[in-house]
């Protein structure tokens, strides 16, 4: 099984997750779960990887905001 980072940070409205790996895998979620649970979908459809292990780092505005 492949660990990819997840960078998620918070724009106006939604949790944005990015792979760090992969810079054109990214998406969003109204809530920070909902983001993981997208950014392991799109990792799938691209990467063709059954469930990911994700090493989440949330951004420090998200961490401060905690």
């Amino acid at each position: 099984m492949r660990t990819f980072t997840v960078e998620i940070e918070k724009d106006e409205k939604f949790y944005i997750a990015q792979c760090v790996e992969h810079s054109n895998c990214f998406t969003q979620g109204k809530t920070i779960e909902e983001a993981i649970h997208n950014i392991k979908e799109v990792i799938d459809l691209i990467l063709h990887i059954k469930r990911p292990k994700l090493h989440i780092i949330l951004k420090d505005s998200l961490v401060n905001a905690l």
